[in-house]
C-alpha cells in the first residue's frame, strides 16, 4: 500500500511538470506590499519582484478636477523592467508624469514609455517629483479615504496597491509641500 501511494504521487509530480503553472503572490508587511510572479512552464522557472511602499493619494483640493498618486518601487527581480502604466477608478485619465525645468519654471510633462527600473534600484514617485496624475477626477478622492491604484509593469505584470488618501502625502519623505 505504501509503494502505491509513493508511485501516485510521483506520477503526479511529474504530470505537474508537464503544465504551466502561474502563482502571484502579495504580501503586506508594515506598509510595503512585496508582489512576486513566478511561471513554471515545462520545468523552466521565471521570477521578477517588485516592493511597493510609501504609497499615497493626495486627497482631492477644492474643485480641482486633478490629483496625484506617489509610490517608491524597489525592483527586488533580477533583471530591469519598467513601469509602464498605472489606473485609478477615480480618473478619467492617469499619467506617468515627471518634473522638469523650463527656464526658471518647474513644467509637469507626461512619460508615455514610462519609467525605467533597473535591477536593484528604486524608483520614488512623490510630490515635487516623478509621480502619476489622475486627471478627470471622477470620484473625490477625500482624507482619510484608500483608493486602489493598478500598476502595469513590461515584465512584472500588474499589481493593484490600495493607497491612503491624505491631505498631505509623504510629508516626512518629502521637502516639497505642492503639486
Amino acid at each position: 500500500m505504501r509503494k502505491l501511494i509513493v508511485l501516485s504521487l510521483a506520477a503526479l509530480s511529474l504530470a505537474a511538470c508537464d503544465t504551466k503553472t502561474e502563482v502571484k503572490s502579495e504580501k503586506t508587511e508594515g506598509g510595503v506590499t512585496k508582489v512576486e510572479t513566478k511561471t513554471n512552464v515545462d520545468g523552466v522557472k521565471t521570477q521578477s519582484g517588485m516592493e511597493l511602499s510609501h504609497y499615497a493619494v493626495r486627497a482631492a483640493l477644492g474643485q480641482n478636477p486633478n490629483t496625484a498618486a506617489y509610490v517608491t518601487i524597489k525592483n527586488i527581480g533580477k533583471d530591469d523592467d519598467r513601469l509602464v502604466s498605472a489606473a485609478c477608478d477615480c480618473a478619467a485619465k492617469v499619467e506617468l508624469h515627471t518634473m522638469k525645468m523650463d527656464g526658471d519654471k518647474m513644467m509637469m510633462a507626461e512619460m508615455p514609455e514610462g519609467f525605467a527600473i533597473k535591477a536593484g534600484e528604486t524608483l520614488e514617485l512623490k510630490p515635487g517629483g516623478n509621480h502619476i496624475m489622475l486627471m478627470g477626477l471622477t470620484t473625490r478622492p477625500a482624507d482619510g479615504q484608500t483608493q486602489t491604484l493598478t500598476l502595469t509593469f513590461e515584465k512584472a505584470g500588474t499589481v493593484s496597491i490600495d493607497a491612503p488618501v491624505s491631505n498631505t502625502p509623504l510629508a516626512a519623505a518629502s521637502e516639497h509641500t505642492g503639486h
